[in-house]
């Protein structure tokens, strides 16, 4: 009896490995192999044609990186983009997906169609749309403050580090939120309406609402938003490319872009 069970948990172990067999075959071909790849050629130094000239460097190119203080720019613009860029996101995607999820709020389904659409756009698109209106001399922006009677807040917005990282991190919030508010709308509407209900008997506010049942089931699903977020912040490169190609005076580089800058001949 004994070797029969031993033999069906050979069985079924063997059955979980042809299974498992397609996805990590997939998993080695096109993560493993390409990360080893790309971890040699970072050994040697080349010009990205004809491999058969690079010269063998070993870990020259990663000191030369560490001893960058460009590098060191770039990641620190890619750290303020995801702090400064995700408090801002997860306050507003939070604030509407809570206001759009609320019953008395009539258009709902407007407003979330428009605040979603800036992400259906191709963020180079999206980037030099706000380089017009951010333009300093016949930008929206700035016609629009002249307009008020505001000249004094009028800026070059592209013109140093702080209002030009500034602008970036406002653009790509406006790109991505919509994204960020429909996936904790999504987790909003997976709460089940009964537990609203029962705290409300109980004499809960909204405010009470809010932080003792919402966000606590809320967590898992925000959680992974801002997990999405920290990857996306730290390989952002098309709205930085196309609104100031690390201008002014390459204090506005990501890794990304300062990359791609040095790879350029």
């Amino acid at each position: 009896m004994s070797s029969r069970v031993v033999s069906g948990r050979k069985r079924s172990k063997g059955i979980i490995f042809v299974f498992l067999a397609p996805a990590i075959l997939i998993y080695v071909i096109f993560f493993l192999y390409p990360a080893a790849s790309a971890f040699r050629i970072s050994l040697y130094k080349w010009s990205g044609f004809y491999f058969k000239n690079a010269e063998y460097v070993g870990l020259a190119n990663f000191k030369e990186a560490i001893n960058d203080r460009w590098v060191h720019l770039a990641l620190a613009n890619n750290l303020l983009i995801m702090i400064g860029g995700g408090i801002l996101l997860f306050a507003l995607a939070l604030l509407f997906a809570v206001l759009l999820t609320n019953r008395r709020i009539r258009g709902r389904a407007f407003f979330k169609t428009t605040i979603f659409v800036p992400h259906v756009i191709n963020p180079i698109g999206v980037a030099l749309l706000w380089v017009f209106i951010l333009q300093p001399r016949f930008g929206m922006l700035n016609t629009l403050l002249r307009s008020i009677g505001l000249d004094d807040l009028a800026q070059v917005w592209l013109g140093s580090r702080g209002l030009a990282m500034g602008s970036i991190i406002f653009v790509i919030v406006w790109y991505v939120i919509g994204f960020y508010m429909v996936l904790l709308v999504a987790g909003i509407e997976s709460i089940p309406r009964d537990l609203w209900d029962a705290a409300k008997v109980d004499g809960a506010n909204e405010w009470q609402l809010f932080w003792r049942v919402t966000m606590p089931l809320l967590r898992d699903v925000l959680a992974v938003g801002i997990i999405y977020w920290m990857i996306s912040s730290l390989k952002v490169f098309g709205v930085i490319w196309a609104m100031t190609r690390g201008a002014p005076a390459m204090s506005t580089h990501t890794v990304a872009t300062y990359m791609m800058e040095q790879a350029l001949p």
